[in-house]
C-alpha cells in the first residue's frame, strides 16, 4: 500500500490549507488523497511523442529490514552559509511549490492568511506579484518556462481542469481543450504538467502529449532530467517511478521497504512508502527520498497510530543502495534538491536541512531565522544557471499557521 505523496504541500502549508477548507547498506504522516476532476486532453496542434519504455529491471528486490533504533545515516553537524533574504510581513502566510524557469526566474505559491494560493515570482530582491489569476476554482499547480511564461492549473465550477497561461503582462486560458477524464493528482514543474493519466511538456511553441505508464501524482527531478511518482502498479505494494530519457517515461524498478523487525504492526499492516523527491547526484546516479510508515497500537491509550522512519535510496547504474533513519529521527524527508556540486540538500519534518556532499557525507543544519523564531521548509529549489539553492516556507510558526510568516532562505 503505497500513500500518494504531496511533494509541494506539507507541513504548515498542508495545515493552513485544511484550516481554510535486499539492498546494500551504507553510510550514505499519510497525505490526503488528491483532489479528482476532468483534465485537458491535447489540442489538435500539440504532438505526441512515443509511448513509454519497458522498465529499468534494478537490484535488488527488497531493502533488508533494520530495528525501529538502527539508524543507517551518520551525521554530522554543520553551519552553513544560508542566509535569510525575504520575509512576508503577513502574518499567516507560507511560501512554497517553487520552479525554477531556464532562465533563473523563480517561481512559487503564497498562500495568504485566509488559505487561498497566489502565484509570486522573485526578482532578486523582493515577490513580485502577477496579476490575479482568472480562475472559478482553486490553484492547484504552478509551473514556468521563464519570467514571461508560467502556467497555473485550476480547478472549475463544472469539474473540469483549466490550464492558464501567463504571458508577461496577463493570464489567458487554454489551450489545450478539456475533456472529460478523472484524474487523481496534478502537479506541474518547469515546463512539464501531469494530470493522473496524462502529461504534458512545452516545447516552446506547442504542448507535446507524452503518454505515462502509471497513474501519476506528482513531478521531481528538473525541467532537463524529470522523474514521476506515481501509484503502485498492478499486484504491488509498492509506489511507482519513472523517469524522462529525452522521448519517453521510463519506470524503473523499486525495492521493497519492510517494517522494523522489532515492529508490532496491527491489522495486518505491511507499512507503506511515501516517495517526495528524486535528484540527480551524478551521470548513472539518482536517490529517491521520502519515508516509510507502519501502523501499531499505541500502549498507552490503546489506539492505533501510524510511526514513520526518514527514508534515502541511491540508484547507481541499476543497482539500490537504502538508507532508513532511526524511528522518528526524522520521521520523513519531506522536499529535496541537488546542491550544484553532485550532492543535495533534503528538508525534514522537523524543519531542518541535510546536506549530502559529493563525497558522501551527511551533515545537518537549521536555517537562520532572526527575530521571527523557527523555520519550516515546505520546498527546496536549485537554479540551473547558478547553482543558486533555494529554501521556501514559514518562519516564527511554533506549529501554529496563523502565526506563520512567508520565507525565502538563499545558498550561494
Amino acid at each position: 500500500m503505497t500513500v500518494p505523496p504531496s511533494r509541494r504541500i506539507t507541513g504548515l502549508l498542508a495545515v493552513a490549507l485544511l484550516m481554510a477548507g535486499g539492498c546494500q547498506q551504507g553510510e550514505v504522516p499519510s497525505s490526503p488523497q488528491p483532489p479528482s476532476f476532468s483534465v485537458p486532453s491535447p489540442s489538435a496542434s500539440a504532438t505526441t511523442v512515443t509511448k513509454a519504455l519497458d522498465p529499468v529491471v534494478t537490484t535488488p528486490a527488497t531493502c533488508p529490514a533494520t530495528s525501529r533504533r538502527t539508524g543507517q545515516f551518520r551525521v554530522g553537524s554543520a553551519s552553513g552559509s544560508w542566509e535569510l533574504v525575504h520575509v512576508d510581513q503577513t502574518p499567516g502566510t507560507v511560501m512554497g511549490s517553487g520552479t525554477a524557469a531556464s532562465d533563473g526566474t523563480l517561481w512559487a505559491w503564497r498562500l495568504g492568511p485566509g488559505g487561498a494560493r497566489e502565484p509570486r515570482h522573485w526578482n532578486g530582491s523582493g515577490w513580485d506579484e502577477p496579476a490575479a489569476v482568472p480562475a472559478s476554482g482553486r490553484l492547484l499547480a504552478l509551473g514556468a518556462a521563464s519570467a514571461d511564461r508560467a502556467w497555473v492549473l485550476a480547478d472549475t465550477e463544472d469539474g473540469h481542469a483549466a490550464l492558464l497561461t501567463w504571458d508577461g503582462r496577463a493570464w489567458h486560458t487554454g489551450p489545450p481543450e478539456l475533456a472529460e477524464q478523472p484524474a487523481p493528482a496534478v502537479d506541474a514543474q518547469g515546463t512539464w504538467i501531469i494530470l493522473g493519466s496524462v502529461s504534458m511538456r512545452w516545447d516552446g511553441a506547442a504542448w507535446q502529449s507524452v503518454p505515462v505508464p502509471f497513474q501519476a501524482l506528482s513531478l521531481s527531478g528538473t525541467a532537463d532530467t524529470p522523474w514521476m511518482i506515481g501509484t503502485p502498479g498492478e499486484g504491488s505494494d509498492r509506489p511507482s517511478i519513472a523517469r524522462w530519457t529525452g522521448r519517453a517515461w521510463q519506470p524503473v524498478q523499486l525495492p521493497t521497504l519492510l517494517s522494523p523487525t522489532d515492529a508490532a504492526p496491527v491489522h495486518g499492516d505491511t507499512g507503506r512508502t511515501n516517495l517526495r523527491a528524486v535528484v540527480r547526484t551524478g551521470p548513472e546516479e539518482w536517490w529517491v527520498l521520502g519515508s516509510f510508515q507502519w501502523m501499531e497500537r499505541e500502549e498507552a491509550d490503546l489506539e492505533d497510530v501510524f510511526l514513520s522512519r526518514a527514508v534515502a535510496m541511491r540508484l547507481r547504474g541499476t543497482t539500490w543502495t537504502c538508507l532508513v533513519a532511526a524511528e522518528s529521527k526524522p520521521k520523513a524527508f519531506t522536499a529535496a534538491a541537488p546542491d550544484g556540486e553532485d550532492g543535495l540538500w533534503a528538508a525534514t519534518d522537523t524543519g531542518t536541512l541535510w546536506h549530502l556532499s559529493s563525497t558522501g557525507r551527511w551533515t545537518s543544519e537549521r536555517l537562520p531565522t532572526g527575530e521571527y523564531g523557527p523555520a519550516v521548509v515546505e520546498d527546496l529549489v536549485t537554479r540551473d544557471d547558478t547553482g543558486d539553492v533555494y529554501a521556501l516556507g514559514a518562519v516564527g510558526a511554533q506549529g501554529e499557521p496563523a502565526g506563520s510568516r512567508g520565507a525565502l532562505w538563499r545558498l550561494r
